[in-house]
C-alpha cells in the first residue's frame, strides 16, 4: 500500500519569516465572518495594520453585516498576502484563524493600535474617530501558510507573534523615533531599504518598528526590514538600525 504524503512540511525559520513578512506588509485581507442568521461563512475586504507583536487590526464600522456579525460570534478568519503577475495561486499567503477583540477608546492600547493605523493608513485619519467605527485586535489562534506550490506550512502564534519583554518599552518610544527617523533627508530614510532593491528612493517613510525589525512604506508598498538579532533592550535599538543602513 501507497504511504500518503504529507502535504504540511515542518516548520522552518524560513516560513516563520515569511509569515511575518506577510502580515507585516499587508495593506488589507479577505475578512471572513459566520453570519447570525444562517451560520454561513460570509467574505469582505478589510484594510490591516498590526499590532507590537504583528497580530493583525482592522478598523470597521458598526454599520456593517460583518461587524453585527463579530459582534455575535468573534471567530474570524483572515487571508493575508497579494497575489503577483501569473499565477495566484504560485505566490505566497496566509490565512490566519482568530478571536477578534474590540479595543474600546478607554482602553490603554487604544492610542498605540490608532497610531499603528494611521500610520498605515494615512487616509483612515478622516474617519476612524467617528462614533460607529472601532478598531478589532485579531487574536489568532492558529495559521496556514502557503508559500507557494508544495511548500504548506500549519503555524501555531508562538510562530509568527513576536512577543518580547520590551514590547512595552519600545512602545513607549516608538511614535518619537518615528518622527525623528522620517525627518531625516530622504536619501537617509532610503538606506534602510535592501541594497538589493530597484525602488525609487524618494518618498519612503517608516511607518513601524518592533523587536524584530521596522517597516518601510511608499504608496501602496510597504517593505519589512529584519533585524540581523532580535531586540533584548530597548539601549539596541540604535545599534539595530545603524546595521540595518549598513546591508
Amino acid at each position: 500500500m501507497d504511504k500518503k504524503v504529507n502535504p504540511i512540511r515542518e516548520t522552518t525559520d524560513e516560513a516563520r519569516l515569511l509569515a511575518r513578512t506577510l502580515i507585516r506588509t499587508a495593506r488589507f485581507g479577505s475578512l471572513a465572518v459566520n453570519t447570525p442568521n444562517d451560520g454561513f461563512p460570509s467574505a469582505s475586504r478589510t484594510l490591516v495594520s498590526t499590532d507590537s507583536d504583528g497580530a493583525p487590526i482592522i478598523l470597521i464600522s458598526d454599520l456593517t453585516s460583518h461587524t453585527k456579525s463579530i459582534m455575535l460570534d468573534n471567530r474570524i478568519s483572515i487571508l493575508l498576502g497579494e497575489p503577483g503577475k501569473g499565477d495566484p495561486l504560485a505566490h505566497p499567503r496566509i490565512t490566519l484563524q482568530c478571536e477578534a477583540i474590540m479595543i474600546g477608546r478607554d482602553n490603554s492600547q487604544y492610542k498605540k493600535l490608532r497610531a499603528h493605523f494611521v500610520a498605515r493608513h494615512p487616509k483612515s485619519e478622516l474617519y476612524i474617530g467617528f462614533g460607529d467605527f472601532n478598531l478589532f485586535r485579531l487574536e489568532p489562534k492558529s495559521a496556514s501558510l502557503n508559500g507557494g506550490f508544495g511548500k504548506a506550512f500549519a503555524l501555531t502564534p508562538d510562530d509568527f507573534l513576536m512577543t518580547s519583554d520590551i514590547n512595552d518599552s519600545l512602545n513607549e518610544i516608538e511614535q518619537q523615533k518615528l518622527i525623528e527617523l522620517n525627518e531625516q533627508p530622504a536619501d537617509v530614510v532610503a538606506q534602510y531599504l535592501p541594497n538589493s532593491s530597484n525602488f525609487d528612493t524618494k518618498g519612503w517613510r517608516i511607518i513601524s518598528i518592533d523587536c524584530q525589525g521596522l517597516e518601510l512604506a511608499k504608496g501602496e508598498i510597504i517593505i519589512r526590514r529584519e533585524f540581523q538579532n532580535a531586540l533584548q533592550t530597548v539601549n539596541e535599538l540604535e545599534a539595530a538600525l545603524n546595521e540595518l543602513r549598513k546591508n
